[in-house]
């Protein structure tokens, strides 16, 4: 796996947040279980760009300004109506010791069935795992081109996931894709009975109301 770097600068814990995001900057801390916890800022467009290629399971290596750490994303923080980065938590690493973290799932393959109208539900997106540095990786295989009948589904057991290497969070029976049929929307009924006693009512109500007007 590629280990990715990033460089950070210390920031002070009274600085102002709004000014730090102001200048393109984003605030963070690293912390760890070995790590003393620091605060510090990232460029924006640094952090973008070294995001979209390593997510959460990725290695960063992240020159704190005091130090250069391997680090993973730990935590992402966005503004609602932007989604811009607003914080970051960075968690350090030991390589020798056991982390848990979340493996991005890449769908590859066509399912037939998905090419002939049929409904490809992707459920999951990615998988919690449990396991040492070492045997990160980047994504994990989704193979849609072995959906090939009607309700047929791919199970986390499916995935062939090493467990001598990875602990899962998830049950190997939780359902990852599956192909389902389309929803057909049911038109609704119309109640002729209903609605002519409906006139009925509303005919009645009208002479009604004359009566009392003379």
């Amino acid at each position: 796996m590629e280990t990715l770097s990033l460089k950070a600068d210390q920031r002070n814990k009274d600085e102002k947040l709004s000014q730090i995001r102001q200048s393109k900057k984003i605030p963070a801390v690293v912390y760890g279980k070995n790590t003393e916890s620091q605060l510090i800022q990232v460029e924006y467009s640094d952090f973008l760009r070294t995001f979209r290629k390593a997510w959460e399971s990725s290695i960063i290596s992240l020159d704190t300004g005091k130090e250069k750490l391997d680090v993973l994303v730990y935590n992402v923080q966005k503004a609602p109506v932007t989604g811009d980065f607003i914080h970051v938590d960075f968690y350090a690493i030991t390589r020798w010791e056991a982390l848990t973290t979340h493996i991005h799932f890449n769908f590859i393959g066509e399912s037939q069935w998905a090419r002939e109208g049929w409904i490809l539900e992707e459920l999951m997106k990615d998988i919690e795992v449990k396991c040492l540095p070492r045997d990160l990786v980047d994504h994990f295989d989704v193979d849609l081109s072995t959906l090939e009948e009607i309700g047929s589904m791919i199970k986390v057991a499916d995935l062939w996931i090493d467990p001598e290497k990875y602990e899962l969070s998830n049950d190997l029976e939780d359902v990852v894709a599956k192909i389902s049929a389309p929803r057909v929307e049911e038109e609704e009924e119309v109640d002729l009975d209903a609605i002519a006693v409906t006139w009925a009512d509303e005919a009645e109500g009208a002479e009604w109301e004359k009566e009392e007007e003379k």
